[in-house]
């Protein structure tokens, strides 16, 4: 099934008298159950386009389909409960609530979205042992080390089992060794949970694992091409 479909996308900024086209005419597809990486240089368009398929930010021209609906026509209180029902996000900032565990960030997230606090607290322990930190449920972000962080904002991110997971440069601030367990983790819940994942990314880390390369430069998609599947 097609999940996202962008047909000739542009987004164009305004500063001032001055103009700048983020996007060019962006023609993108994305299928369910995807493991796909956005790769480019900084600047080259990789988090805009991820904010405009997340609802995050809107196409200044073009049509933007989610599950076959054209979102460009909707208020922002229907965009507001597409990214709340539909959409997980990681950011490489990891956006954890400083004052909550880690268990009640994950539990924070499902409240917000109507479920009870036993099913939140029994889906956010089983969580923490997917993304393989049971043992920090109790713990503070400042407790923790960043691939720790990174690690519930993963969970998080697939708490309500999203249609898609959106992460923006999700490893750049991880060590070698806690970037790679993060990923496998990532693969194991495509895998598992059938969760589809796109990346923004140009951590060459991310785009190994990942099965289809979409390459984008001065805001236009230049090479897409679907890579041999990597063991797990």
């Amino acid at each position: 099934m097609t999940l996202v479909e962008l047909q000739q996308v542009w987004k164009t900024y305004k500063t001032g008298k001055i103009e700048y086209d983020a996007l060019r005419g962006v023609d993108f597809t994305l299928q369910e159950g995807e493991f796909t990486a956005l790769v480019g240089p900084s600047g080259s368009g990789k988090t805009t386009m991820l904010n405009i398929i997340g609802g995050l930010d809107r196409a200044t021209k073009g049509t933007v389909l989610f599950e076959g609906e054209d979102v460009t026509k909707w208020s922002a209180t229907r965009l507001s409960v597409m990214r709340l029902e539909k959409i997980g996000f990681i950011f490489q900032s990891y956006n954890l609530v400083p004052v909550l565990s880690a268990r009640e960030n994950i539990e924070l997230s499902l409240i917000l979205r109507h479920w009870h606090a036993d099913e939140a607290r029994k889906r956010a322990d089983e969580l923490l042992e997917a993304v393989e930190i049971a043992d920090m449920a109790n713990k503070r972000p400042d407790e923790m080390s960043g691939g720790e962080q990174q690690r519930i904002a993963v969970a998080r991110a697939i708490a309500d089992r999203p249609a898609l997971v959106l992460a923006d440069e999700p490893t750049a601030n991880l060590d070698t060794a806690t970037g790679n367990a993060l990923l496998t983790i990532m693969e194991k819940l495509n895998r598992d949970e059938g969760v589809t994942f796109l990346f923004s990314t140009h951590d060459p880390r991310v785009v190994e694992r990942a099965k289809r390369i979409a390459t984008i430069e001065d805001g236009i998609v230049l090479k897409d091409k679907v890579v041999a599947h990597h063991k797990l």
